[in-house]
């Protein structure tokens, strides 16, 4: 698609100085910084080999390329992100890191979601990661109506909806990546992720070859919650294609990945939930607690009698009657708990 002198797109990579010292993020990568002169003779041919082909990136080159990208993907992503769930989430660029690629992958795993990912004509060797605390935040969102600036980040293993809700943030990404590569006709390029999950494969699993490549870092802002999220290519195709700066997603692109919410609420009517029924009893002195023993009988409430709570995954969903039918206790539904019975955009 591309050959090494920059034929895709038209974005200018013309900065100062100045502008490469304050940028957000640095490069950190041994190959690029350590003195080559101390290095084995068979290591620095491969190093000067791998230049000299395109595979390997000085770090200054690296730098300036990854700026590029940011620039070109951060406003296409938050714009897409928005149009996606009705949500606004700041899409601001972050780190930059260099090295082989299965140490940056090592490196991103913890804490963050993960996916594969290929764009027809340019890499198959696409890496993802999203940090965990903004996808549970936005299923909270989307699902239970939550105020943003009110939910509390929190660091627990993720959920299938939430899984879900983070493949939709790389199918976005992905796109956006591939409108950036390819700049006529985008819609003619085919890419695909794969299923996310939470740990990368192992060595012996893994397809890809360990390439030179670069993490290219954003931060995603959405309310108190700050999470990183980072592409993972290899240093010959970032190099050989200059990306189209703020490459904003057609229509049809956007429809075709909007089936995820689709997929949500399939997730949310198929989950399994924990039923509990909790019934009120009279109040009592804690010294008469105290004296409680095997066989005292404790009454309803005088207020409320045989009055039971169905609660779901610690949720309040109905008000119930107590009865009996045979040898088994049961209860009966008589009114929803909350306001309204649309209870279901509870369970997240």
């Amino acid at each position: 698609m591309t050959d090494k002198s920059d034929t895709v797109g038209n974005a200018n990579t013309t900065e100062s100085k100045d502008e490469k010292d304050t940028a957000p993020g640095a490069v950190t990568d041994v190959e690029n910084i350590e003195d080559e002169t101390t290095v084995a003779p068979t290591r620095l041919a491969e190093i000067l080999l791998d230049r000299m082909t395109g595979k390997l990136g000085t770090e200054g080159e690296i730098l300036e390329r990854g700026r590029l990208y940011q620039a070109a993907i951060g406003p296409a992503l938050q714009e897409a992100l928005f149009k996606a769930t009705g949500l606004e989430i700041d899409v601001r660029a972050a780190e930059i890191h260099t090295g082989r690629r299965r140490k940056l992958w090592s490196d991103l795993n913890p804490g963050k979601a993960f996916c594969t990912a290929w764009i027809r004509g340019w890499s198959s060797e696409l890496g993802y990661f999203c940090g965990t605390s903004i996808v549970g935040s936005l299923v909270e969102c989307l699902l239970g109506g939550a105020d943003p600036d009110s939910i509390k980040p929190t660091e627990r293993p993720m959920s299938g909806i939430e899984l879900d809700m983070s493949l939709m943030v790389f199918e976005q990404l992905n796109e956006v990546l591939k409108a950036s590569v390819w700049a006529k006709n985008p819609e003619k390029a085919r890419a695909a992720v794969s299923p996310a999950e939470v740990k990368i494969p192992d060595i012996e699993d893994d397809p890809f070859i360990d390439s030179h490549s670069a993490a290219i870092g954003f931060n995603l802002e959405f309310g108190p919650i700050v999470a990183p999220l980072f592409i993972v290519a290899p240093q010959s195709v970032l190099l050989k294609t200059r990306p189209v700066r703020h490459a904003a997603l057609k229509l049809a692109e956007m429809k075709a990945q909007a089936d995820w919410k689709q997929r949500l609420g399939k997730r949310v009517a198929g989950s399994t939930i924990r039923l509990e029924a909790r019934i009120g009893l009279d109040t009592m002195k804690l010294s008469e607690i105290g004296r409680l023993k095997l066989g005292d009988v404790l009454p309803f409430s005088e207020e409320t009698g045989a009055r039971v709570m169905l609660r779901g995954n610690g949720k309040d969903i109905y008000t119930c009657a107590l009865g009996r039918s045979g040898h088994r206790y049961m209860v009966q539904i008589e009114s929803a708990a909350g306001t309204d019975d649309n209870w279901k955009k509870q369970f997240s």
